[in-house]
């Protein structure tokens, strides 16, 4: 099967969805660690990742954005670490077996750590890069595409993961930021604009950089011309559905299908490498976008290797 890097050079690829938010919907208890489902409701995670592939999407990202054991410590589960993100990878590959003739690529998913830097927290770079690194090996291990190291929204911290990564394996390292659309621009809630993101990630080993989360398709737009603008790497987008409106204790995501293909049409204009969805978004909203891909009403078409 062709590389995740050489395929992203023969067109647009078209990544998976919410995997969060399809959990929420499905019975998960808000505030749970989603990892757990792995291992004890692995068939709606493989129906999940199987919905995604059968819809379109070329990359399936594993259920494991809070499988740092600093993250898992936060639930009492840091001793599962192993366990759950290696079943969160059987299931992503489980999944991707049964469409053999796809070529469908697993992104390992590492999210922030849920801890911050000094003066707002108490975390030290030792312990992230460590945290990130029993991950990062267990993916190595499990044989993932790539790692995605993914939502970050402290610039040091997604600094800190691409380099750890990039010294233990040489896998591809896609990462995204998530940044707030203020008046003045762009901007992390830690105060990086684009720019600076795109400079450092790459300085720090990263393959694919982007942004994800938080924003909405049409503003999201405009964050991808200005990453496509400053970066000399691939570009990756994943916005959300809309923003969540609350309705009987859960978000919901107003932004229909065919509306959010209508604005990554959009998004892939501006020369993205890629694009698949955030919080919100379901196997509808990427069939909606594969079905303007292959029909190509974008910028390129998905060509499945």
């Amino acid at each position: 099967m062709t590389g995740f890097l050489d395929r992203l050079t023969v067109g647009p690829v078209l990544f998976d969805g919410a995997m969060g938010s399809m959990l929420l919907t499905a019975g998960l208890e808000l505030g749970a660690a989603p990892e757990v489902w792995n291992v004890e409701r692995p068939e709606v995670i493989k129906k999940i990742h199987h919905d995604y592939l059968a819809a379109g999407a070329e990359v399936l990202t594993t259920n494991t954005f809070g499988g740092t054991p600093l993250k898992l410590a936060a639930h009492g589960l840091a001793e599962r670490c192993e366990e759950l993100n290696f079943a969160g990878v059987r299931l992503a590959m489980a999944a991707r077996a049964e469409f053999p003739d796809r070529g469908a690529f697993i992104a390992g998913d590492i999210g922030p750590c849920g801890k911050f830097f000094s003066p707002v927290g108490d975390l030290d770079q030792k312990s992230a890069a460590a945290s990130v690194q029993t991950q990062v090996e267990i993916f190595a291990a499990a044989g993932v595409d790539f790692f995605l190291i993914e939502t970050m929204v402290d610039l040091r911290e997604a600094e800190i993961a691409v380099r750890t990564a990039r010294q233990s394996s040489d896998i591809p390292v896609v990462v995204t930021m998530t940044f707030d659309k203020k008046w003045r621009g762009y901007f992390t809630i830690m105060g990086d604009k684009p720019s600076a993101a795109v400079r450092r990630l790459s300085d720090a080993g990263a393959d694919v950089v982007g942004a994800n989360c938080t924003l909405a398709a049409p503003d999201m737009i405009e964050l991808a011309r200005i990453l496509v603008a400053d970066s000399p790497l691939p570009i990756l987008i994943q916005p959300n559905a809309g923003q969540p409106e609350m309705f009987d204790g859960q978000a919901v995501y107003r932004v229909t299908p065919e509306e959010f293909a209508v604005d990554i049409k959009k998004i892939l204009d501006t020369g993205v490498a890629a694009v698949g969805g955030c919080c919100g978004t379901t196997p509808e909203h990427i069939r909606a976008v594969a079905e303007h891909m292959h029909h190509g009403n974008v910028a390129g078409k998905t060509q499945v290797s």
